[in-house]
Order: C-alpha cells, then structure tokens, then sequence
C-alpha cells in the first residue's frame, strides 16, 4: 500500500507542475508500447479467447514475459506452433473429463484464471527440472512446451501428469485434505527425494520419487498418477508391489477418493475413466506410428501362447510349427520392425528340439498404406543373402500359410481389442493387424 500511495503522490505533483507551466505541446510517445502483450490480435489469441477465456474466464499468456516466472531462470518462450496443440490437449484430456464427472460448472469455478506457457524447462540447482507450478490458486505455470508433441503420447502424458498435480494443489487450497493422509508412510518423506531411485520409492509406499518431497506433494502426485495412469495401468502397477507396500499405497488411495466426493462430490474413479478415454482418444492413429524415429518401431508376439489371437491367424501358425517340427525345428515367435520408407522386417523365431540353439528367419517387406491407413505388404525381391534371410529360404515353405495371409490381405493397423485402457501410444501398447474384409480376423503383437 505505501507504494501506491508514494506512486499517487508523484503523480500529483507531476500533475500539478505541468499544469503551472501552461504548455500546449503535444506528447508524442506510444504508451501501448510498454505493455509487450497488448497486441494486435492473432489467430492463436482468437483461439485462446474462443476456447479459454469466452468459456472459463482463464487467460493464457504465451509472450514472454519475464515476470511471470522466476527472474533468476533462463527460460525461453514457447513457439507459437506448440501453443494450440498444447492447449487443445489441456482443454480435451483435462477440462472436459471434470466437466463431463464434476458438472458443467465445476471448471469454471475452480480453475485457475490464467496460465503462462514456457517453452523450456525450469532448471533447479539440484539437477531436478521444474515442469509446473501453481501460484496461489490464481496460476498454472506450464514449462518444455517446446517439447510437445500431440503425435507423442508420452510426452502429452507427461504434460496431463503435470497440470493435475497442479490443480490438484489449487483444489487443496480450496478444501484441505485429511491430514492422517500424512501418516501412511510419515518416516519416509526426505528432501533428497530425487537421489533414490522409483523402485525404492514404491517399496516405501510411494508413486513416484517426486511423492517422498512431503505430504503435499505425495498426495498431488497420487491423485495425478492415478489419473494419468488409469485404473488398469495403476493396479497393475500397485498389484505388483509387495504387500506391505500395496497397503500403504491402497490407503493413500482411499484417502483420495474420499477427498473427491467429499470435497466435491466427485466420483474419482469415473473421473479416472474420463481421463483415461479422453488420453486414448487424443492418441494418433497407430500406422501413423510406425517407423524409425517414431513412436513404435516394433510388434511380436508368440501366437502360440496368446489366447487373444483370432482362430485364423491362430490355425496357419500352428500349421506351420507343424511343417517347421517335420523339419526338426520348433517355432516360438514372430517379430515385425518397422524402419523408415514403408520398410519392414520381419522375423521369425524357431529353436532346435531341445530350445537350447536360437535361429532366427527374417524376409523383408514393403508397407503402404492408402488414404483410410489401409496396409498393404509386399515381399521385396531379392532378399538379401545375409545368414538371418538364408534361414529364411529354409522355412519359407513352412511358414507359406503365414506368408501367404500377410501378402493376399489388406489390414487396417489399430490397437488390438484386448489392449489396455489408457496405453495407446505408450510403450508396451497392444496393437493389431485387422482383415480389412474380416475384423474378426487379425494379427496381436506387443508394440514398443
């Protein structure tokens, strides 16, 4: 207050010499100048307007503005082209799941009235980088927006993660949670939270390293993990712990869901599911991610052991384990690698009758896909003549059934129908090659 006023003072005083000196020049100077965000409209402000500020009231300032984050961090902007696809991705994974579970208003009472986008990292003393931060409830400061990519649906997680913790302290600011949240695992929190590794984070009750900084942070990161993950996902991860560590993360767990619906009436695992389908939806195709320096470079699998794969597929691999054991060898695995320029390879694994020697077939295809992602695959020929693709020569009479289906058919390239809710684009995903004539006809493989 004692600099507003001493500001008001100056003013006057200002106001009243010019006044006494009775001079009718004219000032020339452009005041506008001085405020670097009172531009002329783009289209990405439009944008923003229509979908941020119309709706919700949140502003979202993306020119650099040295004051809207540490002075004492090198930081860049973020490129314009990064900002919205940033934010549709926000809007779509973030604000519409809260909307569709907490009610149409829920988002417009308790966001954040702005967000200030970054485009490089925070980088801490520690070695630790900042992604976010929440200031007062009134602010989300979004960093490495340069590093997003719709296209990469790990780093779009990545980002998801970060904005619900986020919000997840701004809501706490709103209602606290119970405090005997804080109790679970009390012995453990450390601030070298970063020094020991994930593994043993989770051995002590903890989702990640960052839960281990305090209570605040251990229940930000709990409630963003579990909705970056998904249900499947973050059981399966829980469910693999020891015991004693499944129970203190099933406690954190309970603590959270509580807070939801008695703070907001909000039912957190249907809120899961939103965010989850919502991330599942915003994934690229998959045959868009395929290939050298893309999102997945690989799909195998071992139909002989899968359950999943469909009766088709199923019967002309047996009928080639079949004519490769009349030859004396057994047939475990098949492995397709996608490279660049619609190049595939793919191998097929058989062992000796005692599994103690490996071999290994490999023929190489070309993949095209038309204007619906429609694959076809063609055999190169020649081969070439390199160990690997003389084996090859050796099975191919064999595995002619095989070949013979990947070749006369069409596929349409998805995620299989037993894929896990909220995998696609991430490691580990089930993805499948479908009969384009035949949907109930399809190849299942692991894609990483």
């Amino acid at each position: 207050m004692k600099k507003i006023f001493k500001i008001s003072l100056l003013a006057l005083v200002v106001s009243v010499a010019v006044s006494s000196c009775k001079k009718d020049k004219t000032l020339n100077a452009n005041l506008d100048a001085i405020d670097r965000n009172n531009t002329v409209k783009s289209d990405i402000d439009n944008w923003l307007t229509t979908n941020y500020l119309n709706p919700y009231n949140i502003e979202v300032k993306y020119r650099f503005d040295p004051f809207e984050a540490d002075l004492d961090k090198d930081i860049t902007p973020p490129k314009e082209s990064q900002v919205i696809p940033a934010m549709e991705t926000v809007r779509d994974i973030w604000i519409k799941p809260y909307e569709k579970v907490g009610g149409p208003n829920f988002m417009k009472i308790y966001t954040p009235k702005q967000f200030y986008l970054v485009g490089s990292p925070s980088y801490n003393g520690d070695g630790t980088i900042t992604l976010g931060t929440a200031e007062g409830g009134k602010k989300i400061v979004l960093y490495v927006i340069n590093n997003f990519s719709k296209s990469n649906t790990a780093a779009t997680s990545e980002m998801i993660h970060v904005i619900e913790h986020e919000f997840t302290h701004i809501l706490n600011q709103k209602v606290a949670y119970d405090v005997n949240f804080d109790l679970v695992t009390k012995a453990d929190y450390t601030a070298n939270w970063n020094i020991p590794s994930q593994a043993t984070a989770r051995t002590l009750g903890f989702i990640t390293q960052y839960s281990r900084s305090n209570p605040l942070e251990d229940f930000a990161e709990m409630t963003s993990i579990m909705l970056q993950y998904g249900k499947a996902k973050y059981d399966a991860t829980v469910n693999a712990l020891t015991a004693d560590s499944q129970t203190k993360l099933r406690k954190k767990e309970a603590f959270v869901v509580d807070y939801f619906k008695k703070a907001f009436n909000i039912d957190f695992y249907a809120l899961q599911a939103e965010v989850t389908a919502a991330t599942d939806r915003n994934a690229p195709p998959l045959y868009t991610a395929l290939g050298t320096g893309k999102t997945y470079t690989t799909l195998s699998g071992n139909p002989s052991t899968d359950p999943n794969q469909s009766a088709e597929f199923s019967g002309l691999w047996a009928a080639a384990k079949t004519a490769l054991n009349a030859q004396g060898f057994v047939l475990t695995t098949y492995g397709m690698t996608f490279g660049a320029n619609n190049f595939v390879t793919i191998r097929y694994t058989f062992t000796n009758p005692a599994g103690t020697t490996t071999y290994f077939g490999d023929a190489d295809y070309n993949i095209t896909y038309d204007a619906s992602g429609i694959a076809t695959l063609t055999l190169i020929n020649p081969q070439p003549t390199s160990t690997t693709y003389g084996n090859w020569t050796f099975v191919r009479a064999s595995m002619a059934g095989v070949n013979n289906y990947l070749v006369n058919n069409k596929f349409k390239v998805d995620y299989a129908p037993n894929f896990l809710p909220g995998t696609k684009g991430l490691p580990g995903a089930l993805g499948a090659f479908y009969k384009s004539t035949d949907p109930t006809s399809f190849i299942i493989g692991t894609l990483n």
